[in-house]
């Protein structure tokens, strides 16, 4: 039974491929319509009414159709329009690919992202870049300038790599640091001096008495000052010294306030004076003690009373 409003249709088939009928072959009327099915491709047809042919089915349904013209997929294909009509797979491709465009009316394809060539812009320092698209200059020391971009000052902090030289408000380091104007530190107050200290520093220091003195009854050390750069060390102080015998040779042993393995009495020198009043004319003589690796203090007083002397003296620290 017919349903209301609809007539009957009559479906012929073929099994030849490619073909299709032609708007003679089928009719299409209130009394009822034909259609065509190719079972080899796939394609059901019609006549419409404008007596037309037109494919209302698929196997397999084309682009043009809203379909994808593909049967099959491998995990990770990628379609795209190869024509204006048809689209293609890109199969997948090794970890760490990217999707490269080809230009304008080329397919895409994977890829390494070219620096030179696919990226524009410049990085933010917060993502790893520098901040600038500025080409540094060659010695320029790289620092965080405002907002941590990446920055150069070529004329006040420069690296001279081929000679290992370093300048701060210069271009021409003519040494290992070659510094313009004044040099501060603040490594002040060492009291005892460790290896990570560093080599220039100052401090204070209260020396103590090493080994035996000769023809002293007592001597007396104040809190003294020293000084050190690079290896040489500058100590100034104040000694209260009560010889036993006046105007007999005497000898006193005291530390340094860094530790050196003396290897020479000439590794430390100095000399000082008596200020006692009333003044008596008594000096010291400072040497190396390279049994003790200590200081070294010959006079011959002249009286055989505390006398209070002022000294300084450099050594060499080994």
């Amino acid at each position: 039974m017919a349903q209301t409003g609809f007539t009957p249709i009559q479906i012929y088939s073929s099994s030849t491929a490619a073909a299709a009928p032609v708007a003679g072959n089928l009719t299409n009327s209130t009394l009822g319509s034909e259609l065509a099915i190719n079972i080899t491709d796939g394609k059901l047809f019609y006549k419409d009414n404008a007596n037309a042919i037109q494919v209302i089915g698929w196997k397999v349904v084309p682009a043009t159709a809203g379909g994808t013209g593909q049967t099959s997929y491998a995990v990770g294909d990628i379609l795209y329009a190869n024509t204006t009509t048809t689209l293609a797979k890109l199969a997948d491709v090794a970890t760490g690919n990217a999707l490269i465009s080809g230009g304008v009316g080329v397919a895409p394809s994977w890829g390494k992202i070219g620096l030179t060539t696919h990226v524009s812009g410049t990085l933010p320092v917060g993502n790893g870049g520098t901040g600038t698209a500025t080409t540094f200059t060659a010695g320029s020391v790289v620092f965080a300038g405002a907002s941590g971009i990446y920055s150069q000052d070529n004329s006040n902090f420069f690296w001279d790599a081929a000679n290992i030289r370093l300048g701060i408000d210069t271009a021409t380091p003519a040494c290992a640091l070659d510094v313009v104007g004044g040099i501060q530190t603040s490594r002040t107050g060492v009291t005892s001096p460790a290896a990570t200290d560093g080599n220039i520093f100052s401090g204070t220091y209260t020396p103590t008495q090493v080994s035996t003195n000769t023809n002293v009854d007592s001597v007396t050390f104040s809190i003294g000052q020293y000084m050190r750069v690079g290896a040489t060390v500058t100590v100034s102080g104040q000694i209260v010294i009560d010889a036993t015998t006046a105007t007999t040779d005497t000898v006193v042993k005291m530390s340094v306030p860094i530790a050196s393995n003396f290897s020479s009495t000439r590794n430390l020198g100095g000399d000082g004076a008596s200020i006692t009043t009333p003044f008596v004319a008594n000096t010291l003589v400072f040497l190396a003690d390279t049994t003790n690796d200590c200081v070294e203090i010959r006079l011959r007083p002249t009286v055989n009373t505390a006398v209070t002397y002022n000294f300084s003296f450099m050594y060499l620290v080994q």
